[in-house]
């Protein structure tokens, strides 16, 4: 049976008799989560069970053991939306510095061989609008200060479907001017008001109206 589980790297010991993952989760939501807090992170014995990439050999009838390390992370809603921000400017950053040199490769490609990098660059701006909305879902979006960061997320995902448009059609010159005068520019705002945003956020936490967010699933 778990003895114990570490959340937010603190160990607690477990008092009640707990045999398989599931049950672990369901006591550690009903016992040791405050409200307005979601689970945000499972990892047992240095497996990832959440995330992009989770560990899917592990599932809810996993049965543990004395030895059994289970790691939980529990975040509130400011904690996500500062840490959310954090990636949107950072990963903003990253796409943003590779941009002239890729342009300057989709304006010498030819035909369909397309730029090394250009797939890349695709999948990064669709996850950058993907964590745009998850902000979103926690901050108030009715409040003057996330209008910044929200009419640039609506504009990314336009110029998205631009590049995915220009690269179906082999159009590389198209995806070029893309990328240097609409995706850059928007890019290098992205990084300014997600800055911004991240401050107020930080450390007004009391004046923000934040959305509870759904709780992971347990795995399997």
């Amino acid at each position: 049976m778990l003895r114990r589980v570490f959340i937010n790297s603190k160990k607690v010991p477990v008092p009640v008799p707990i045999k398989t993952l599931d049950e672990a989760l369901v006591w550690i939501e009903e016992t040791l989560v405050p409200p307005g807090h979601s689970i945000t992170r499972i990892s047992l014995d240095d497996r990832l069970l959440t995330g992009r990439e989770p560990d899917t050999t592990v599932r809810g009838d996993t049965r543990l053991v004395d030895e059994s390390r289970l790691e939980i992370q529990i975040d509130s809603p400011i904690d996500l939306a500062v840490q959310t921000l954090d990636a949107v400017r950072n990963l903003a950053s990253v796409i943003g510095a590779g941009l002239k040199q890729l342009a300057v490769d989709c304006w010498q490609a030819r035909g369909n061989l397309k730029p090394t990098e250009f797939d890349a660059t695709v999948n990064d701006s669709q996850l950058l609008g993907d964590l745009i909305d998850h902000v979103t879902g926690i901050v108030d979006h009715e409040a003057v200060e996330t209008a910044g960061v929200l009419g640039i997320g609506a504009l990314l995902k336009r110029t998205t479907v631009g590049l995915a448009m220009a690269r179906a059609n082999s159009d590389w010159k198209g995806a070029a001017r893309i990328l240097l005068n609409k995706l850059e520019p928007l890019l290098k705002e992205l990084v300014v008001e997600a800055e911004m945003l991240h401050v107020r956020v930080a450390t007004q936490p009391a004046t923000w109206h934040m959305q509870q967010p759904k709780q992971k699933a347990p795995t399997g």
